[in-house]
């Protein structure tokens, strides 16, 4: 598995200015209190440590459970050693709140290869509906210095109730922008009578390589989620970590994990990754120690299918 990755999903801040509805940071601060949220950014000196193996062509997805990647403060000292590296990068980001400068040195660093997901649910006037917090003229501004540069550049819009009537205004929107794509995502949080669940799912009509969805917890999963409401777990997983081996998840607070899915607050406190986190702190071994063939992460791996842990059923139960 080891000689095998295909790429790393980083968290590198858990730190965002949005007040998502369906955000797990969101709901953890609101359920929690504010008080118990503690603010972590990515130890950059263990991150390089913690990979010590050839990099050269793996796709870095920078995105997480909790953080817009624009806020962490080493962001670009981040990319710089990941194009050294000659790695891929894909960014998920709202884009609020930066400055023109900002996104222009940002556009310095990034390459024909590299991608950025500009997560927009809606028009300018209707997506903070979801997107609490956001500001459109900050997130034109970025767009507007992206656009210019050799990165990829893709507006993904997340389908809800208030926005499945204008899915082709935002799609115009970026073509006057001169974006690379625009590309409809179906979600999956949906709550029991959920005012924001769509009427309809939009059909998904194309798609973009390297971590466009990871992260977003989007797509293809409702049956299995409808499933769990109703207590029953499925028979089997087909687990996406495997298949693809690029969602090697590293978390703002330096934890590694399977996938993001293991991160979110609602399965993370009772796995395993928690219990024995000095094991998986990556600032105590690397990931070659970690995926040593007797090791015990390969050992988890290797019985997934059987062990089936909370996190891989509810994400990647097979019906």
């Amino acid at each position: 598995m080891l000689n095998e990755i295909a790429g790393f999903h980083i968290e590198p801040t858990n730190m965002c200015t949005l007040r998502c509805l369906r955000c797990p940071r969101t709901n953890f601060i609101e359920q929690f209190k504010p008080k118990n949220w503690d603010n972590q950014n990515l130890n950059l000196d263990h991150l390089k440590q913690f990979l010590d193996i050839d990099l050269t062509g793996l796709t870095i997805g920078l995105n997480g459970n909790y953080g817009d990647p624009i806020y962490y403060p080493k962001l670009f000292d981040l990319i710089t050693y990941f194009k050294i590296n000659k790695c891929k990068i894909t960014i998920h980001t709202n884009g609020s709140y930066k400055s023109k400068e900002w996104w222009k040195d940002l556009a310095n660093l990034l390459d024909e290869e590299d991608i950025i997901n500009f997560s927009i649910d809606g028009i300018p006037e209707n997506f903070t509906s979801y997107r609490i917090n956001a500001d459109w003229d900050s997130i034109q501004t970025g767009i507007e210095a992206m656009v210019r540069s050799r990165a990829r550049i893709v507006w993904k819009y997340i389908v809800f109730s208030y926005n499945e009537e204008t899915i082709d205004q935002a799609r115009n929107i970026s073509q006057q922008l001169g974006m690379d794509d625009f590309v409809l995502n179906n979600s999956d949080r949906w709550e029991d009578n959920d005012w924001l669940k769509p009427t309809k799912y939009a059909k998904i009509d194309n798609a973009i390589d390297g971590f466009l969805y990871n992260g977003s917890h989007a797509g293809g999963r409702d049956s299995t989620i409808t499933l769990w409401k109703q207590n029953k777990i499925p028979d089997k997983i087909n687990p996406s970590c495997k298949s693809t081996n690029s969602m090697h998840f590293i978390s703002a607070n330096g934890i590694y994990m399977p996938c993001c899915w293991v991160g979110d607050y609602r399965f993370y406190y009772k796995s395993e990754f928690y219990k024995n986190k000095d094991l998986y702190d990556i600032s105590k071994t690397t990931i070659s120690q970690l995926l040593d063939n007797k090791s015990k992460l390969t050992k988890f791996y290797n019985e997934l299918e059987e062990t089936r842990p909370t996190y891989c059923t509810f994400n990647c139960g097979k019906l």
